[in-house]
């Protein structure tokens, strides 16, 4: 495979892919420090309440700068931080939601920020659907495979003990801001969970893609902002023509305990105890990046 077949372009402040759904159409933006950035949060809707929806890992690291940013155009900014990980992606932790907006007597104005990963998607863009019959949504994933696949496409759910995903709704967020400098804390093995997302889009749609990833995999594993952007623009716009092996892989998870494997992963890595592996457990390094692990 050639080592330049597509040049990585220069890190812009943010790059913008457009998804086109008449009076539902919105933004995603991509670039680093977007987090704290007014700009990200200009034009959204208009409301004298935020209820910003996290996770225990995410919300120590993030959810005060988040509330800090949208202080200026919100007068009061909530926070509802979930347990962690899928095994919560039910209706007991969906009412935690829930809770929080009728406590606070919010209104149908109100705007839901999920920041967290697609668990805390799919939960908050469920609330959003359906509280009040519709509130608006805004999605800010901190996983790379939130970026490239569940934040976008409107796809909001909760699991039922049947089946994975299969009470929601499909609901478009009014945003997706994908902040690369949020994966700086992102373990190791997410991280290439994401990538591998990013991986099977070149064989099925743009092989000259999948040639610039491979001569770039070492930037990519050390989530360097300028191949990330790249790679996850790229995604964004594959994202809105390709559904590859959705179903198939999801049957396929089932087989497995869902607490051992994170998607991406085709087979299962050595550990002392395997019992002990719990991705959903797995901490985010403080101050630390993936390379640093």
């Amino acid at each position: 495979m050639p080592q330049e077949a597509i040049q990585v372009p220069a890190l812009a402040p943010a790059r913008q892919v457009r998804i086109e759904l008449a009076e539902r159409s919105y933004d995603i933006l991509i670039g680093v420090a977007l987090l704290d950035s007014a700009h990200c949060y200009v034009d959204l809707p208009r409301a004298s309440t935020a209820l910003i929806v996290s996770n225990t890992q995410v919300a120590p690291l993030y959810a005060a700068r988040l509330q800090a940013a949208l202080a200026s155009a919100y007068a009061k900014v909530l926070l509802v931080t979930l347990p962690d990980g899928e095994a919560h992606k039910d209706w007991p932790t969906l009412q935690l939601i829930f809770d929080a907006l009728l406590q606070n007597s919010c209104d149908r104005k109100t705007v839901l920020f999920a920041l967290g990963g697609g668990v805390v998607g799919d939960m908050a863009g469920f609330a959003a659907a359906s509280y009040m019959r519709g509130v608006p949504f805004v999605q800010i994933p901190t996983t790379l495979l939130a970026q490239v696949d569940s934040s976008v496409g409107g796809k909001t759910a909760i699991n039922h003990p049947l089946g994975k995903n299969m009470i929601g709704a499909f609901y478009q967020p009014q945003r997706v801001i994908c902040d690369l400098d949020l994966l700086k804390t992102l373990p190791a093995r997410e991280l290439s969970a994401g990538l591998a997302e990013i991986i099977k889009y070149g064989p099925i749609a743009d092989m000259d893609f999948f040639s610039w990833i491979e001569s770039h995999i070492d930037a990519l594993l050390g989530a360097d902002s300028s191949a990330l952007a790249h790679a996850v623009q790229r995604l964004q716009d594959f994202q809105r023509q390709l559904e590859f092996g959705a179903g198939t892989g999801a049957s396929a998870r089932r087989t497995f305990e869902q607490r051992r494997y994170v998607r991406g992963e085709c087979r299962p890595q050595q550990h002392d105890d395997p019992g002990d592996v719990n991705p959903d457990q797995q901490n985010r390094q403080r101050g630390k990046s993936a390379v640093d692990q």
